[in-house]
C-alpha cells in the first residue's frame, strides 16, 4: 500500500462503527433483561435495523470498503430512523404516555433516532475518504 492510502484508516473506522453498533444492541438487550421490560414491535424493528447497519459495517471490515456496503448501512439507518421517529411522534402526543424506562432523560426509541442520525452522518463522512 502506498503512503497516504486511506484503506487502513477506513478499515479501523468501520471496525469502530461495528463495535459501536454492537454496544448499542448490547445495551438495549442488557436494559431489557435488567429492567424486565419487553420491547414493543417498533423497538424490535429498530433492533433489526441496527443489526442490518452492523451487517453493512461488517461487510466493509471483512471485504473492504465498498459503496454497496455503505448503501446497506445508509438504507438500514434511514429505515431505522424513520421507525424511531414514528415512535417518538407516537409518544409526544399528550395523554399517550411513554413506553419503557428513560436513560439519561431520554427513552430508548429517542436514543435510537439519535443513533441512526449519527450513523448517517458518520457514513457521509466516511464516504469522503
Amino acid at each position: 500500500m502506498a503512503a497516504g492510502d486511506p484503506r487502513p484508516l477506513l478499515h479501523h473506522l468501520n471496525a469502530l462503527a461495528l463495535l459501536g453498533i454492537g454496544g448499542v444492541l448490547a445495551a438495549a438487550f442488557g436494559l431489557q433483561l435488567a429492567l424486565h421490560e419487553l420491547p414493543c414491535p417498533l423497538c424490535l424493528l429498530q433492533r433489526a435495523a441496527f443489526i442490518a447497519v452492523g451487517i453493512g459495517f461488517l461487510l466493509n471490515v471483512r471485504f473492504g470498503s465498498s459503496p454497496a456496503h455503505y448503501g446497506v448501512v445508509l438504507v438500514s439507518a434511514v429505515a431505522g430512523a424513520a421507525m424511531s421517529l414514528r415512535q417518538v411522534l407516537l409518544h409526544i402526543v399528550p395523554g399517550t404516555g411513554e413506553y419503557g424506562s428513560a436513560l439519561f432523560g431520554l427513552h430508548l426509541y429517542t436514543w435510537g433516532f439519535v443513533s441512526f442520525a449519527a450513523t448517517i452522518l458518520y457514513v457521509a463522512c466516511l464516504l469522503f475518504l
